[in-house]
C-alpha cells in the first residue's frame, strides 16, 4: 500500500510550483516567505482534518482565506483561489520514469493499493496525469470515503477494497508520515516502511526505513537471503583483522570484483551489509567469493 504524496511524487515541490503559479493566475505580487506560511496554515489544517475536528470543504474554504488575512491581502476570494491552485497542482505534478519501472515490476508479484489523505477532485487527476492508475489494484481516497489515516475505519475500508483476502502479516504500508501512515499502520496490526528523505527520523516504530522510494526495488523485488553462519563467522574475521580482501559480488545479474577492508558488518532493515574502506556497501548474500588479496 504506498501514500502518493512525498512517497510516489514530490508534493513539496509540486506545491511551491502551484502556489506560485496561481498568483500569477491572480495577478498578485508574491514574496519568498508566502509559501513558508502557507505551509504552516496548511500544515495546522491537515492536522486538524486527520484528527477529525473539521471537514475536507473546511479546507478548501479556509485555508487560503486564513493565509490572506495573514498577509493583510484583501478582495481574494480564498475558496476560488484553493480551486485554481489544486488545477496548478494537477497540471505540475509528475513522476520519475524509473519510479514507474519499478511499479510496474512491483505488479507481477504483488497487489498494489494507493492510500492517500487527499481531496477527490485532485488525487485522481493526478494519478491519472501521473499514467499510473491502471498500475494499481485499489485506490483509496480519503476526500470519497470520508475517512482518513491513520483512522482505523480507514484501514478497514482500504483492507475490503483488496481484491481477494491478504492477511495482514502480508501487508506493507509504505509512506512518509509517521504519524499518519506508520502510526495507522501500526495499529492496524500491519507492517511499515517509513520514506525518510531527509534522514531525520529515529523512529525504530517503522519495520522499514529508506531514504528513497526506489530503495525498495532491491528489498521487494530481491528479498534478502540470510547467509551461512559460517560464511558470516569467516567474513567477521575479515572484519576484525582489517585484511585486504578480493570480493567478488552480483551487481544486478553483473559479477563484479572490487578490493578492500571490510570496515564492519551492519544490519539495514533486516538484510545484513558489508561496509567497505572504498566506501561501498555490499549485501552479504549478493557476495560470491571472497579471498585475501595479494
Amino acid at each position: 500500500m504506498f501514500d502518493f504524496d512525498n512517497t510516489l511524487v514530490d508534493f513539496h515541490e509540486t506545491s511551491t510550483l502551484a502556489f506560485n503559479q496561481t498568483f500569477i493566475d491572480f495577478n498578485l505580487k508574491i514574496q519568498p516567505e508566502y509559501y513558508g506560511i502557507y505551509e504552516k496554515i496548511n500544515g495546522k489544517i491537515w492536522s486538524e482534518f486527520e484528527q477529525k475536528l473539521i471537514t475536507a470543504d473546511d479546507i478548501r474554504k479556509t485555508r487560503f482565506t486564513f493565509l490572506f488575512e495573514e498577509l493583510q491581502i484583501s478582495n481574494i476570494d480564498g475558496f476560488a483561489f484553493n480551486a485554481k491552485y489544486l488545477a496548478n497542482i494537477i497540471e505540475f505534478t509528475t513522476i520519475p520514469p524509473l519510479l514507474i519501472d519499478m511499479i510496474t515490476e512491483l505488479k507481477e508479484n504483488y497487489k498494489l493499493s494507493i492510500i492517500t489523505n487527499g481531496l477527490k477532485e485532485v488525487q485522481r487527476a493526478r494519478l491519472d496525469k501521473c499514467q499510473i492508475t491502471s498500475l494499481f489494484d485499489s485506490i483509496i481516497v480519503s476526500d470519497e470515503i470520508g475517512v482518513s489515516k491513520p483512522d482505523k475505519a480507514f484501514f478497514d475500508y482500504t483492507i475490503n477494497s483488496i481484491p481477494d483476502a491478504v492477511p495482514r502479516d502480508k501487508i506493507l504500508v509504505i509512506g512518509d508520515s509517521i504519524k499518519s501512515d506508520i502510526a495507522g499502520a501500526v495499529n492496524y496490526g500491519l507492517n511499515s516502511c517509513l520514506i525518510d528523505k531527509e534522514r531525520k527520523s529515529n523512529s525504530t516504530v517503522a519495520d522499514i526505513i529508506v531514504q528513497d522510494v526506489l530503495d525498495l526495488s532491491s528489498i521487494l523485488l530481491y528479498p534478502y537471503q540470510p547467509i551461512d553462519c559460517g560464511f558470516y563467522d569467516y567474513l567477521e574475521i575479515y572484519s576484525m583483522r582489517q585484511t585486504l580482501v578480493e570480493i567478488k559480488f552480483y551487481s544486478g545479474s553483473v559479477l563484479d570484483c572490487c578490493i578492500a577492508k571490510i570496515e564492519n558488518l551492519i544490519t539495514i532493515n533486516k538484510a545484513e551489509f558489508a561496509e567497505l574502506s572504498n566506501g561501498f556497501k555490499i549485501r552479504l548474500d549478493y557476495i560470491k567469493s571472497i579471498k585475501p588479496s595479494i
